[in-house]
């Protein structure tokens, strides 16, 4: 319990404040905040032994492409992943997805979580999210491994990969990469301005001079005159700067993995559940296809679902007379014992558009991979 409290209330301090000034209202902030200055002091200092080549950074002999943030918490990397290779697959590149496998065993062994046809490593091995990778890209094979470079070699030795993209490695300068593309949230890119444990932020903001290009996931839409962040415009210093949106595309059933129509939620009495990064952004997403959200239960990031987990969420939709219980594809793939029949456990499929930034963003690509 009382680990669970400090847990909140530092959580309260990481993600709450404005970037104008330190808020210094208790002990606890001034502790966060002094620990965070030695953190950007050790990140800055590992940045510049890399950057005077004190530090040696290998290169592969394939086309690199980062996905990566500069924050803790979701701006969407995995999807990003899995929608820039499978770009990269039609534009004729034979594609491979590398992932750290974070919570996984395979993180320094490394290993094939799928050849592009057959996931052949277990989740308690591979980690959640190169598992959803493994289930939603086809033809694509995805790896695992703390080392990127080594299992990089494996997968042009083993699968002949002519381009490599990489999951969540903004930070992991280890590796050379020609592509380096950083995905802001465009609500609130920096959070409170600070590194942690103070604020969010994995690294200083002007490290964005590393990158690429940048991506604002999560912008409002069509139509909406929000306009691009004055920091982000003053860092971006001329790279391209990109918008997307994470775009509910489908539902499928529980273990049947039939599809169902979106449209089916309206007038129905939904109880939600999830354990991502950012677990109010799903449930505003369910909110807005139409039905009724009469509860939701919140886990951690990464959270496995054991079966108490699965006999609370139950019995708590059926005491509010759920008609539908709905979780996320990366929940779905957490859950590892079986799933009560009624309610009816839908998954709820979540697509990248770059609506009008759509054809700017492929051509982009096009022009620094080739075709």
């Amino acid at each position: 319990m009382g680990f669970s409290i400090i847990r909140n209330a530092v959580e309260r301090v990481m993600t709450q404040g404005n970037t104008a000034a330190p808020n210094f209202s208790s002990p606890l902030e001034w502790a966060l905040y002094a620990c965070s200055r030695a953190y950007r002091m050790a990140v800055t200092s590992r940045i510049l032994l890399y950057e005077s080549g004190i530090l040696e950074q290998r290169s592969l002999p394939c086309t690199v492409v980062s996905i990566g943030n500069m924050t803790v918490g979701g701006t969407g990397k995995t999807p990003m992943a899995a929608h820039v290779a499978g770009l990269l697959k039609k534009l004729g590149h034979n594609v491979a997805v590398v992932s750290r496998g974070y919570g996984g065993h395979a993180q320094r062994p490394g290993g094939v979580v799928s050849d592009g046809k057959t996931t052949l490593m277990k989740l308690e091995a591979s980690g959640d999210e190169p598992q959803l990778l493994a289930s939603k890209l086809k033809g694509i094979p995805v790896l695992v491994s703390k080392d990127r470079y080594q299992v990089g070699m494996r997968s042009i030795n083993e699968f002949g990969s002519s381009v490599l993209v990489l999951d969540d490695a903004f930070q992991h300068l280890p590796l050379k990469r020609d592509l380096n593309l950083l995905l802001l949230d465009s609500a609130r890119p920096f959070g409170n301005g600070h590194c942690i444990p103070r604020g969010i932020l994995r690294e200083p903001i002007e490290q964005m001079k590393r990158a690429s290009a940048l991506i604002l996931t999560r912008w409002p839409g069509k139509g909406t005159l929000t306009p691009v962040s004055p920091i982000i415009e003053t860092h971006a210093q001329g790279r391209p700067v990109f918008r997307c949106m994470h775009v509910p595309d489908g539902l499928f059933t529980a273990g049947h993995r039939e599809p169902v129509d979106l449209q089916t939620l309206k007038r129905q009495k939904l109880f939600l559940f999830s354990g991502i990064a950012r677990n109010d952004t799903f449930r505003e997403t369910v909110s807005e296809l139409g039905g009724s959200v009469v509860g939701y239960l919140s886990y951690p990031d990464h959270h496995r679902y054991s079966q108490k987990d699965v006999r609370l969420i139950w019995k708590r939709a059926g005491d509010l007379k759920a008609d539908t219980i709905i979780t996320t594809e990366k929940d779905y793939v957490n859950i590892r014992t079986q799933i009560p029949s009624m309610p009816q456990l839908l998954v709820l499929t979540i697509s990248i558009s770059f609506e009008d930034d759509t054809d700017a963003f492929e051509g982009y690509l096009k022009s620094r991979v080739g075709a």
